[in-house]
């Protein structure tokens, strides 16, 4: 047992921000954390994988990637068009001729993220990818993004099986200090991608344990934007109706998000 003094001492680095990537999210006190578990929810589509590994390639903190709903050729072309600024198609042809040296190049910038392919990984297996990571570099994975947490394979049923997945991952990012990530989908009625995703319209309700959500959707139809409604945040504020939302610059053709407020 210890007073609060000496706790915060041994954990010093628990809840202590991430790196800002997300300048207009950072500027509204919506910051993510480390020791902490944090889920970002959209329909297919809106761009919640390419949040996700935004987040990863520009904090420059070293990162384990479970990509369990996109293949190492979709991971590889999405990094290549962030790192250069081209577009998804043009390195898309450059991969089917098989010209990609100085698409390898660029992507040093990523050495910094480790990823894991397996489509359906168990709880054990997720561990042991923690584990070997650990044995690897030394440390555990500053942040572990789990793309999506529905792929993981559970032996409970259902929702049961989602509950038991969100509470391991919230044990996780508190026994290796690690910002864990999860992304995950939505029920049907948001489904178009179109509407803003409130904090009911979570697919299985799995809102209680992380201290951030986020959900995502097109601003207003447009393609030049992304909304990120803050649903739940225990660190500032939130509106679980979706009312409290921070539109961003995308360019999907281009994998490109907003990161840094346009200077004038």
């Amino acid at each position: 047992m210890w007073v609060l003094q000496r706790a915060r001492e041994l954990d010093s680095d628990a809840g202590t921000p991430v790196p800002t990537v997300f300048e207009r999210l950072w500027l509204e006190g919506v910051e993510f954390r480390f020791g902490q578990l944090h889920l970002v929810a959209a329909a297919p589509g809106v761009g919640k994988s390419v949040f996700a590994l935004t987040l990863a390639l520009r904090a420059k903190i070293p990162t384990l990637y479970f990509s369990m709903d996109s293949d190492a050729t979709t991971q590889y072309a999405r990094a290549a068009a962030m790192v250069t600024g081209e577009k998804l198609a043009t390195i898309n042809d450059a991969i089917a001729r098989k010209d990609v040296g100085r698409y390898d190049n660029a992507l040093n910038e990523a050495r910094h993220i480790r990823f894991v392919f397996d489509s359906a990984p168990s709880l054990d297996e997720v561990n042991s990818h923690v584990m070997s990571f650990g044995w690897a570099f030394g440390q555990w994975p500053g942040i572990i993004i789990v793309d999506n947490v529905s792929n993981i394979y559970s032996e409970q049923p259902g929702f049961q099986g989602l509950e038991e997945v969100m509470d391991w991952l919230h044990q996780l990012s508190r026994k290796t200090g690690a910002m864990v990530l999860g992304l995950h989908h939505v029920v049907g009625e948001y489904e178009s991608g179109d509407l803003v995703v409130p904090l009911s319209g979570l697919r299985g309700k799995i809102s209680k344990l992380p201290v951030l959500i986020a959900t995502l959707n097109r601003y207003w139809g447009s393609g030049t934007s992304m909304n990120v409604a803050i649903v739940k945040n225990r660190a500032g504020q939130a509106a679980a109706d979706g009312s409290f939302s921070i539109p961003i610059g995308a360019d999907l053709s281009r994998m490109w998000l907003e990161t840094q407020i346009p200077r004038v």
